[in-house]
């Protein structure tokens, strides 16, 4: 298991209003930052995150510790990881998307879902997490550059 700081890697094999609560934060992950666009700013990608969907691109359960957890995303709240030196993807969590990029489905039972995460962080929402994680999954998908896995 990997607590890393401020960096989304993944703790076992790899799969894949919410907002941040730190401006101007970056989650780094390969060789991309994401951060969430401001509110009503341009974004690259839209996510909808949708507990209830029948069908979502990707299922996320919020791991209650770290032992649960496929990803560990764990900050001291000292430092925000800046948005600087590598490709920034922006990222808009939109409820209300009628045609998403992505679709996020929290799962509460953790066999269900696709993806586990653990976030403890000052300066990432757990949902915000979770909308950036699988926007670099699918992302990493699309290039043929993540491992699809079964459960």
């Amino acid at each position: 298991m990997l607590i890393l700081s401020a960096i989304a890697i993944p703790a076992t094999a790899q799969t894949f209003g919410f907002s941040v609560r730190a401006p101007a934060t970056c989650l780094p992950v390969g060789n991309a930052m994401y951060r969430l666009a401001a509110p009503g700013a341009p974004a690259e990608y839209t996510v909808r995150i949708d507990p209830a969907a029948n069908a979502p691109d990707v299922r996320v359960h919020l791991a209650e510790s770290p032992d649960e957890a496929d990803f560990v995303l764990v900050d001291d709240g000292e430092t925000a990881h800046g948005c600087h030196g590598a490709a920034i993807r922006s990222v808009r969590i939109d409820a209300a998307a009628s045609a998403p990029d992505l679709v996020v489905g929290l799962s509460a039972d953790p066999a269900a879902a696709d993806t586990r995460i653990y976030v403890r962080s000052h300066a990432f929402a757990p949902e915000s997490a979770a909308a950036l994680l699988a926007t670099a999954h699918l992302l990493g998908r699309r290039h043929g550059r993540v491992a699809d896995r079964s459960n």
